[in-house]
């Protein structure tokens, strides 16, 4: 390759850096006048599904995605979310540099003290690194079932007071950290120290959960009322037959 065709190569890489500079900007720009579209649509949202009668229980027991990152024994904690709502700053915000941060809030509300009403926000930044989003948060300040207390990882820490962890403390402080309460003070700064799977449960309640949380309630919805009707036919077939048993030896003695 001589120097002349060194020179038109060089310029076209150089244009064709410039269109992916330009795609990169538009897909920026879409997905901010996505997000500010779309954040008033949700807030609406928001205040219909706090009226339904365990909407985020429904949609979180019946997405097999989200049991895969909580213990079996914290599904019942489950029903004392009353809302969760995934907020861009960008939505009020006139700073884009920052787009993709967001944060996600859970409201905890039960009467019979199983989980101390309360909004717990936590807030996540994401980053691009070597291409790839990075996503990282903060430690937020949430209140434990008391129940829970003997194996929240902050509980145990303060009770071995810089002392070695014994078999028994570790395997408490394990248990902490599979509990839906301990992915709050994920950071994603500490891979195995902390929460595991953290960023993968946040992506999955920001890009699933929460924006299909109305189709997954209408699912499990419809799902319980087809297993009713079937349960329902079942039963009137049973007594249909039972029945029948019952006419056939009185059809029989009145031909004798």
């Amino acid at each position: 390759m001589n120097e002349e065709e060194e020179k038109r190569l060089s310029n076209t890489l150089a244009e064709l850096a410039k269109c992916e500079q330009a795609m990169g900007d538009a897909e920026k720009d879409v997905e901010i006048y996505r997000i500010k579209k779309t954040q008033n649509i949700y807030a609406q949202r928001r205040e219909i599904t706090k009226a339904v009668p365990k909407f985020w229980y429904i949609v979180l027991a019946e997405n097999d995605s989200f049991g895969e990152y909580i213990r079996v024994e914290d599904f019942k904690y489950l029903e004392c979310i009353t809302d969760i709502y995934v907020h861009y700053d960008v939505a009020e915000d006139s700073d884009e540099a920052r787009y993709r941060d967001f944060s996600i809030s859970f409201t905890f509300s039960d009467e019979s003290g199983l989980v101390p009403s309360q909004v717990v926000t936590k807030k996540f930044k994401v980053d691009v690194v070597d291409g790839e989003e990075d996503l990282t948060s903060e430690p937020v300040d949430v209140q434990w079932p008391e129940e829970l207390l003997d194996i929240c990882p902050s509980k145990v820490k303060e009770q071995k007071k810089g002392e070695t962890f014994s078999a028994s403390e570790k395997k408490r402080y394990r248990q902490g950290m599979k509990t839906l309460f301990a992915w709050f003070d994920w950071t994603g700064k500490r891979p195995a120290k902390e929460f595991k799977g953290g960023d993968e449960l946040t992506r999955l309640i920001v890009e699933d959960l929460f924006p299909n949380s109305v189709k997954y309630y209408v699912e499990a919805i419809n799902n319980d009322q087809e297993s009713e009707v079937s349960s329902s036919e079942g039963e009137e077939l049973d007594v249909s037959d039972d029945e029948e048993q019952e006419d056939e030896p009185q059809k029989k003695k009145q031909k004798v």
